[in-house]
């Protein structure tokens, strides 16, 4: 004799074509909303780091080493924010199914560290 729980299971629908509920389609609306905003964290990130890239190549070109140093300092940080924050979204988009992330580097990609300016 099966147990309870088997048997309840097997009366639950497995059609994968059958129409979604209004909670269903309520939870897939989240989920990606929720993915939105996850891959906004890592475009934030990677927009800033295109602005402070441009100031410290202006900064650099000033002579104003000190100052340059400092943001690089900030865009080294930052760099390691947004590959702390890509790393979430793939966890994130493994929780709702996908299990593939081929192009994330593509699609989000994060320069390398920049050195000090002697």
């Amino acid at each position: 004799m099966e147990p309870e729980v088997f048997v309840e299971r097997k009366k639950v629908s497995t059609d994968l074509f059958a129409e979604p509920t209004e909670t269903e389609i309520e939870i897939i609306k989240e989920q990606a909303a929720a993915l939105w905003r996850s891959g906004m964290k890592v475009e934030e990130c990677l927009l800033e780091l295109q602005d402070l890239d441009r100031e410290i190549d202006r900064l650099a070109a000033e002579g104003r080493k000190d100052e340059a140093n400092r943001l690089i300092e900030r865009f080294n940080a930052l760099c390691d924010q947004a590959r702390l924050y890509l790393y979430y979204l793939v966890i994130h988009r493994e929780a709702v199914g996908f299990r593939r992330h081929p192009d994330m580097a593509k699609i989000y990609p994060i320069p390398p560290k920049r050195a000090p300016i002697r």
